[in-house]
């Protein structure tokens, strides 16, 4: 039987954490014991966030929800959350409150600072704060967990609750279900990303690369939704209609050394190779042919 009593020291839960992430490095090298520790802090403070369960207006986006819905894709280090209907200073003090939350865990979440977000390879019309906290266990400090607030970006599609697939193995720890971003507008969001200039300047957002990539190989995809969402991503970015998919010139070098450790990636090395995946993609979505229809990722086609 699954002992799920709350460890009776800050001592027991880090030694928890330690073992959990040196054995699930060990079964899946992809992810570092330090990154999988670091996850873990994440999911603590992220239980917190989500603790109102069905009522949460919480969506979890960026890489942290990646990773909460594909195992070994990117490491990333910091969380990107999002809350509509809210103003930004009224979804920070909501997000300081349940960072606050007792789950007789051991954790402690300090609030530090927060300031507006910096504009440049972000969305411009997305209001935005960097909110840092202090991470402890017991009384010992862990490091700083750092925040992406914003309010501003819209969901063409529900959101998908889901246990995170990279959790640890860690019964005795409260813990709640993630929401996550959808994935048509995660799409939509790096595509736009990708293709639009910035001060006149390109991307250098190469990850997105590395998540389109991996969201291509990974996950089924209604292409109706898709179409819906790259147009209304576009139109708020005001960009031209998009017709195809390309990246910076300058793109390859950050792309190869992000996707070298990403297993999803192996046969995808090369910024031609992902970005030829990619363009197959999302292209269907840019040009009506994916209505109707479902992206494969077994097939990698759309049918």
């Amino acid at each position: 039987m699954t002992d799920s009593s709350p460890y009776p020291s800050a001592a027991g839960v880090e030694s928890a954490i330690k073992a959990a992430a040196t054995a699930a490095t060990k079964d899946d090298p992809s992810l570092t014991v330090a990154e999988r520790i670091r996850f873990e802090y994440f999911r603590r403070f992220l239980s917190r966030v989500f603790s109102d369960g069905v009522d949460s207006e919480w969506v979890l986006k960026g890489g942290t929800g990646l990773l909460a819905r594909i195992p070994s894709t990117r490491s990333t280090l910091d969380i990107d959350l999002y809350r509509n209907g809210f103003t930004l200073d009224q979804a920070l003090v909501e997000l300081r409150r349940l960072a606050d939350l007792d789950l007789g865990d051991h954790f402690r979440f300090s609030y530090v600072a927060h300031r507006p977000s910096v504009v440049g390879d972000q969305q411009p019309y997305v209001d935005g704060y960097r909110v840092s906290f202090d991470t402890y266990i017991g009384a010992q400090h862990k490091g700083r967990v750092n925040i992406d607030l914003a309010t501003g970006a819209g969901l063409t599609a529900p959101v998908t609750t889901v246990e995170p697939a990279s959790r640890l193995h860690l019964p005795r720890l409260a813990s709640h279900p993630y929401r996550l971003y959808p994935v048509v507008d995660q799409v939509a969001d790096k595509l736009c990303a990708t293709m639009e200039l910035h001060d006149d300047r390109p991307s250098s957002r190469e990850k997105d690369l590395v998540d389109l990539a991996v969201i291509a190989v990974t996950q089924t995809v209604d292409g109706t939704a898709l179409a819906h969402a790259v147009e209304v991503e576009s139109r708020r970015r005001r960009l031209h209609p998009l017709t195809h998919f390309e990246v910076p010139r300058t793109w390859g070098r950050a792309y190869a050394a992000m996707a070298r450790p990403v297993p999803y990636l192996a046969n995808y090395a090369t910024i031609a190779a992902a970005t030829e995946l990619t363009g197959e993609f999302i292209e269907p979505a840019l040009t009506g042919m994916s209505i109707s229809k479902s992206w494969t990722p077994d097939a990698l086609s759309w049918n």
